[in-house]
């Protein structure tokens, strides 16, 4: 069993697709098709159930994306430990909240990339509840997420402390005022509407409608128009040009904070490049 072949595997496991896992592997379709078949008489069990859309994994699938999943990770190690031997270097692959990504990050990515040019560091987005999937599948080597935290074999550690303001309507002068609550979010499952839910909760502001928008510039340009309202890091929204058209409402502490943590897989050896990483975005 070669470990091209299980890399093969994770990919089509991870995408659900044969034909998507070989466009995110570069390989010829039929070139991966061939790969999973030959993995499978070799094995002598099937591993995917074969749809007309798609392919999910067999028992003996799941049986075997454990291991495929420790083995890829423990050779990474590997060739890492060997070839880390003075200043970091290697492939190091980073999620983030679109909110962190957007304005905490620029600047300390490019200073990243000037100290340390032999790094190849590369950053996803999405959701906290999708990084966190992403990092645990050993997709992604650490996480930067909101929100708690419950998942065992994670090093949490605290990065940011965000001020979160309510974004309304450039006419609302304080959230007393709103009576029909639409709340427009990033994505359905984001750290900053579950805990904006938990404020209107409290102050019995319900009920609540959630639409969710694609992108920051979406929502900001929704409120503008009357459309609902945002929850937001003041750092993303506290603009000349933002303010010109929405208001930035300050809410009380319990709810006005939220804190953005650095999360990797505890089990790791912590390479050079994941060390200094860390060492930029934790604050000790």
């Amino acid at each position: 069993m070669e470990i091209s072949d299980l890399k093969i595997f994770l990919a089509v496991a991870q995408q659900g697709s044969i034909s998507r896992a070989a466009e995110e592997l570069h390989y010829v379709q039929s070139n991966v098709t061939a790969r999973i078949k030959q993995l499978e008489e070799r094995l002598g069990a099937s591993l995917f159930h074969r749809k007309s859309r798609g392919v999910d994994l067999t028992a003996s699938g799941k049986l075997l994306l454990g291991y495929a999943q420790r083995i890829v990770r423990l050779t990474k190690e590997a060739e890492e430990a060997i070839s880390d031997q003075s200043e970091p270097r290697g492939k190091l692959l980073i999620g983030s909240m679109e909110t962190t990504a957007a304005v905490r990050l620029p600047p300390l990515l490019a200073g990243y990339h000037r100290s340390y040019p032999q790094v190849e560091l590369n950053l996803v987005t999405g959701s906290s509840a999708e990084i966190l999937k992403r990092l645990l599948a050993y997709q992604i080597d650490g996480a930067l997420v909101a929100g708690e935290i419950s998942q065992e074999g994670l090093l949490v550690e605290k990065a940011y402390e965000e001020e979160m303001v309510l974004v309304t309507p450039a006419d609302i002068d304080e959230p007393g005022k709103l009576t029909n609550f639409k709340i427009l979010v990033l994505r359905a499952d984001c750290a900053c509407r579950s805990q904006l839910e938990k404020w209107l909760h409290t102050t019995g502001r319900l009920p609540y409608q959630i639409i969710e928008i694609g992108s920051i510039e979406g929502i900001v340009g929704c409120v503008a128009a009357g459309m609902g309202v945002g929850f937001m890091p003041r750092s993303v929204v506290d603009k000349a040009h933002i303010r010109k058209v929405c208001s930035l409402h300050n809410l009380p502490d319990n709810f006005g904070t939220l804190t953005t943590w650095f999360v990797r897989r505890h089990t790791d050896n912590t390479s050079k490049a994941m060390q200094a990483f860390r060492d930029l975005v934790v604050a000790d």
